[in-house]
């Protein structure tokens, strides 16, 4: 793979594909990414650039920050057109409503107030927010070509869609008052993942490209991208089960490569749910937000990452190099992917590099 913003791919490429296998090359697989030598990064574009049809513009803006990045070890040069968090729902006739205080924030307004006024879903190919990213795809696809790459939507599927079309606490009434019909709707939602994914992976020409990424920015040979279900922090073991379970056996089937973000200490029940998903690769542990996090680096949740490891699964962390450090000294190297943040120079980046060779 030949691109403009990152002129080492194959070397990368290489240390992914036995990272994907469970193997290990001589370290495990580093995304990292700081200013290039002499070099102001500007700002890229956001969650919602293009939303105004002005496609040209966001990948203008993506060039210019690309340009003045470096993009170390296993870092690719990614762009993502999206149309914020809850775009899933928003295909199925969802009203997208951008935020008025951050041009950044967007969602859905509730639409469903029976489930059966909506069921069956229906794809319109006509519904406008469907059209748009299908063409945002293909612009980006063609932009991106020799250059970087375009990564997969950030899809919020299964009972996150739901929960943004019926509003998160009717559905969770629902769950208790009247679960036939959140059986039939999940059913339904789960039987469009492939179909969304395959338009939008041909609309992007990802399929010449050989390798699909995520917003988690792991690069990985043919289909993949993070599957996840933020909703799950408000749901039981046995609901979890009942309703996520098989959407996310469905995704994870279809995909070659999947990573689940498993997001808060609010979805830790759910662990030994998503260990015996077969075709699950990894896991991103996310421990919280804010104060709830801030004195918890990912170290200090090695007994559940050794879980992961133990069943298989690999484990995708992040933090500061020396955090970074004294867990890796904790982890199978074969089964670590990490998320390097923070350092300023390719040098430094360099060196935690050839710390974990000496490491692994």
């Amino acid at each position: 793979m030949n691109l403009l913003y990152k002129p080492d791919a194959d070397d990368a490429l290489r240390r992914l594909e036995a990272f994907w296998h469970n193997d290990l090359l001589d370290r495990p697989p580093v995304m990292a990414t700081c200013p290039q030598p002499g070099q102001t990064v500007p700002p890229g574009p956001g969650q919602l650039a293009g939303f105004d049809g002005d496609y040209a513009g966001a990948l203008a803006q993506f060039e210019a920050m690309a340009a003045a990045v470096y993009w170390g070890a296993e870092a690719f040069p990614t762009m993502g057109p999206c149309l914020g968090p809850d775009q899933f729902a928003a295909f199925f006739g969802g009203e997208i409503v951008v935020s008025p205080e951050s041009q950044e924030t967007s969602w859905v307004e509730r639409f469903v107030d029976d489930w059966t006024d909506v069921l069956p879903l229906r794809l319109d190919p006509d519904n406008r927010y469907w059209k748009h990213i299908l063409a945002y795809m293909d612009y980006a696809g063609r932009a991106a070509a020799g250059k970087f790459l375009i990564a997969t939507l950030d899809a919020h599927s299964n009972m996150d869609a739901l929960g943004a079309m019926r509003g998160y606490e009717d559905l969770c009434l629902d769950m208790l008052d009247r679960p036939e019909a959140i059986d039939e709707a999940v059913a339904q939602v789960r039987d469009f993942y492939v179909p969304i994914y395959d338009a939008v992976y041909q609309a992007a020409a990802m399929d010449q490209v050989g390798w699909t990424t995520s917003w988690l920015g792991a690069v990985g040979p043919g289909k993949g991208t993070c599957v996840q279900c933020d909703f799950a922090a408000l749901m039981s073991p046995r609901m979890f089960d009942r309703w996520v379970m098989p959407c996310l056996e469905a995704e994870t089937a279809f995909l070659d490569h999947a990573i689940y973000h498993w997001d808060g200490p609010d979805a830790l029940p759910h662990l030994p749910s998503l260990l015996s998903l077969p075709d699950l690769h990894g896991i991103q542990w996310v421990p919280g937000v804010g104060e709830e996090a801030e004195g918890r680096p990912m170290y200090t949740w090695v007994d559940q990452l050794q879980q992961m490891q133990a069943a298989g699964k690999s484990v995708y962390a992040y933090g500061p190099a020396e955090a970074l450090k004294t867990l890796h000294k904790q982890l199978q190297p074969n089964l670590v992917f990490y998320n390097l943040q923070g350092l300023q120079t390719p040098q430094e980046i360099d060196a935690f590099c050839r710390w974990l060779e000496q490491n692994s």
